[in-house]
């Protein structure tokens, strides 16, 4: 890859890796897609994904699907981020996941995928290639989830492929571990949920072979929801999390997350949240939840807090059965 082609894709990797609504960013990181939330629901929530959650559970909390009725969850999701200056194609999010609850053991698998953002390489020659070329990141992940009473936990691993021009692959793992008040979700009543997590750990990888190797966005967390519900009929959810990256070293920050539920007779939630990360990336958020009998459709706003960010969408469906 010559000098112009590899300005032209850096700064793609730049915009994409500061998911297109930081400002002021003091360091990027690569492989984006490991960052953002995975549903619209932990999307809302100014993406606390210490909450329970009921869609994509492998991507949120993989041990909820432990707790209640639920034995079999499908799910799928979509992000529009829209198209970038001197690119074809808009970017996009999507997602899939399937989970199944095997008395106190449950196992996970999914993928997904960012990307559609296309461009035209240039050769050696500095001629401009007539065939687009589509800059994308996708993983395909497995997890497994054990509860024993109020504690559980769980660990996921990834096989990551990414084309930022040119290939690589890498491998990362995480783990977490959580607390519940009770065995069984509480409709009446003060319950809550504390967990901590360690994700996207994992080697150094090369873009290409000129390339510097590099980490993937590796962080440490805590966080929970307090949930409080009067007679079936509405229940409040705060939530609150706090995640450190700490590799890359060079783009190491803090984001903290905040956000909130309001659930009526178990079937409509509106929701609303904010994340801050030292980094430079900040945002508000809202969404809207709609559950009946066992399907969750899930929508959520997304509204970065800085003139040069661009909003998004997240959709969500899923099945619990």
């Amino acid at each position: 890859m010559n000098t112009k082609a590899f300005i032209l894709l850096l700064g793609a990797l730049c915009v994409t890796s500061s998911t297109l609504d930081a400002q002021h960013l003091q360091a990027t990181r690569s492989l984006p897609l490991l960052e953002y939330a995975q549903s619209a629901r932990t999307a809302a929530l100014g993406g606390n994904h210490y909450a329970e959650s009921d869609v994509s559970q492998l991507y949120t909390n993989p041990t909820t699907l432990l707790y209640g009725q639920t034995v079999f969850s499908v799910g799928a999701g979509m992000r529009s981020l829209g198209k970038l200056e001197g690119f074809e194609g808009a970017n996009n999010l999507y997602n899939a996941s399937l989970g199944v609850a095997v008395g106190q053991h449950a196992f996970f698998g999914g993928f997904r995928y960012l990307g559609g953002l296309k461009y035209a390489p240039i050769d050696n020659n500095e001629h401009v290639k007539t065939k687009l070329r589509t800059l994308r990141d996708c993983t395909v992940d497995l997890g497994y989830a054990l509860r024993l009473g109020l504690f559980s936990g769980y660990a996921k691993g990834s096989y990551v492929y990414t084309d930022q021009g040119s290939a690589a692959t890498t491998m990362v793992f995480g783990a977490g571990a959580f607390f519940r008040s009770s065995d069984d979700p509480a409709s009446t009543g003060l319950d809550f949920t504390l967990g901590a997590k360690v994700d996207n750990l994992g080697p150094r990888y090369k873009q290409s072979a000129k390339s510097s190797a590099v980490y993937a966005p590796a962080y440490a967390g805590a966080g929970g929801e307090v949930r409080y519900g009067i007679e079936g009929e509405h229940r409040l959810s705060l939530g609150a999390g706090v995640d450190y990256f700490f590799a890359p070293e060079q783009a190491a920050s803090t984001t903290i997350h905040l956000g909130g539920e309001y659930l009526y007779h178990q079937m409509v939630a509106f929701r609303g949240g904010y994340q801050y990360d030292t980094n430079g990336v900040k945002g508000l958020s809202a969404g809207l939840g709609l559950r009946f009998k066992g399907v969750a459709l899930d929508a959520t706003y997304l509204a970065p807090s800085s003139t040069v960010g661009k909003s998004s969408l997240w959709l969500t469906a899923g099945l619990s059965i």
